[in-house]
């Protein structure tokens, strides 16, 4: 066995000096192959992708767009020939201008209007103007003076504004009355003031909870330089609107009357009302249905607030439907503006109005559009106007219950900024009247219809028309009746622009030199012309 294990060592020895390295040559290295590196082909992606499947189903669409500019309050002076306002020719835009006119009649026109901001953002607004006429008749005068500041600006999507204003409006008792003939001229003066202030908010567009609102206090103080009233009136409407069908509509108001007769005592009229009602809208239908609990001195009346429009074409021909009811109040400011020559109220009360009535109106072609309405109307303490004790003085007249047959009809025609017209009618059929035997001095029929065309962009023409059938007057203590004369008045006016800022305008009222009768005794003056030059300062031409 150690034999053998010799002979393995002796024979791995041998083998392995037999393959020893010869270190006599030289070290070499013999090259088989050139390298070349390759890169591995990468994975590209596939871009065409399968379309997929058409969807046929239209989307609904719901656009938010807010208020991108301001309300703004340029508008000339209307021309108020004693008791009929007739507008002047040519709309004031948003610049700073200065009009000027002079008529017959002895009628000066002054009207400013100066304008400071970007008028995207912000906007302070100053106007002022002044028109007086003298008319032929004795203390047939008339003269209004106006001074107003605006403030609007918008706050994080939220629009405030603000307004503060004055004006002082003379009026004469001019009508024939025997009592008043050695009276001076000064003892005819009916003079009133007003001073006004106002503010609110209100969002640009509806936010992410689908809330809309608009808070109003409009405050006014109002004289006769023998009497004081002061009006205060909290407007608050919220609207909700949940997705694009539904929405519900909550306002709170509050109307505060104090009032301060000739050597009288002071007294309030407060009115209050809670209008709550739920909306339904779809592309074929609207619906409102709500109430209006309304607090009048007081007392309580749940008053309706219901609105139904059914398209039966779309947008084209939309049946219409309502029964609502509101009360108006009639404070002393109220009624000296439908007509300035009454006496001095020594008491108040509220009008409340209920309609009921159906009708249809549309719009054609984006640029026509009408309303026809029809149905019952009922006046509970309705104020007349009647000067059957002092002819040159009217006295407001309660009328317990008025009931009448209301039917109106309106159109308009707009064609861009070039052309636009307006007509509208209203006819009265008296069914029932309570205390007096007639209703005085409402119009029975009642016609106006207005045109503006812009033919180039120095000419602008405009035309007014005001018709009426005449109404009934109390003529004497013994009961006596009468009826006026129907009136017919055109008016027409024009403004062109000789150089950009300098303009020339002039105004035509009564054409047919109509001197007609409103109220009892008190015609208006007749053909009435005025013509002068207007100042732009614009900032950008």
């Amino acid at each position: 066995m150690h034999r053998l294990n010799i002979f393995l060592f002796v024979f791995c020895l041998m083998t392995a000096t037999a393959f020893a390295q010869d270190t006599s040559k030289k070290n070499s290295v013999e090259i088989i192959s050139a390298f070349k590196p390759v890169l591995k082909n990468a994975v590209k992606l596939n871009f065409i992708a399968t379309p997929p499947a058409p969807d046929t189903k239209a989307p609904a669409l719901t656009y938010q767009i807010p208020v991108q500019n301001l309300f703004f309050n340029l508008q000339p002076v209307g021309l108020k020939p004693m008791n009929l306002q007739i507008d002047s020719a040519g709309e004031a835009h948003n610049s700073n201008y200065i009009k000027a006119g002079y008529g017959n009649y002895n009628t000066p026109l002054i009207d400013a209007g100066f304008s400071i901001g970007d008028g995207k953002k912000t906007n302070f607004t100053i106007f002022a103007n002044h028109l007086s006429q003298r008319g032929k008749l004795r203390v047939q005068r008339f003269s209004n003076t106006s001074f107003s500041a605006n403030l609007n600006t918008i706050l994080n999507n939220v629009e405030v504004y603000g307004k503060a204003g004055y004006q002082n409006q003379t009026y004469y008792l001019y009508g024939p009355d025997p009592s008043f003939i050695n009276s001076k001229d000064d003892s005819l003066k009916k003079p009133y003031q007003t001073i006004n202030i106002r503010a609110g908010v209100r969002n640009a567009f509806v936010n992410r909870f689908g809330i809309s609102y608009n808070p109003d206090l409009n405050i006014n103080v109002f004289g006769d330089t023998r009497s004081t009233e002061t009006n205060g009136v909290l407007d608050v409407p919220v609207e909700v609107r949940f997705g694009n069908s539904f929405g519900l509509l909550v306002r709170a108001n509050a109307d505060l009357t104090t009032y301060t007769p000739t050597g009288g005592t002071t007294y309030s009229n407060n009115l209050f009302f809670l209008n709550t009602a739920a909306m339904l809208k779809t592309s074929r239908l609207y619906i409102k249905g709500g109430i209006r609990p309304t607090w009048d001195q007081g007392k309580l009346n749940v008053l309706p607030d219901v609105l139904v429009d059914a398209h039966l074409q779309e947008k084209k021909i939309i049946l219409t439907a309502g029964w609502s009811g509101y009360v108006r109040k009639n404070n002393y400011m109220f009624l000296a503006s439908k007509n300035p020559w009454i006496n001095q109220p020594t008491s108040q009360y509220n009008t409340r109005i209920t309609e009921l009535y159906g009708g249809f109106k549309g719009t054609l072609a984006n640029s026509f559009n009408y309303r026809v309405t029809t149905g019952f109307t009922e006046y509970l303490n309705l104020p007349l106007f009647s000067n059957h004790i002092t002819p040159a003085l009217f006295e407001v007249v309660r009328e317990g219950k008025l009931q009448a047959w209301h039917t109106q009809a309106e159109m308009g025609f707009v064609l861009q900024d070039q052309f636009n017209a307006s007509a509208k009618i209203d006819i009265y059929n008296f069914l029932r009247i309570q205390d007096e035997a007639r209703p005085w001095h409402i119009q029975p029929i009642e016609f106006t219809t207005a045109l503006r065309w812009q033919p180039s962009k120095k000419i602008m023409v405009k035309t007014d028309l005001f018709a009426w059938q005449g109404a009934a007057y109390r003529k004497d203590l013994a009961g006596n009746s009468d009826r006026l004369p129907a009136a017919f008045d055109l008016n027409a006016g024009f403004e062109f622009k000789v150089h950009p800022l300098i303009s020339v305008w002039g105004q035509f009222n009564n054409i047919f030199n109509n001197t007609y009768q409103r109220w009892n005794n008190y015609q208006v003056v007749g053909f009435n012309l005025l013509a002068g030059i207007r100042l732009t300062f614009d900032q950008k031409q």
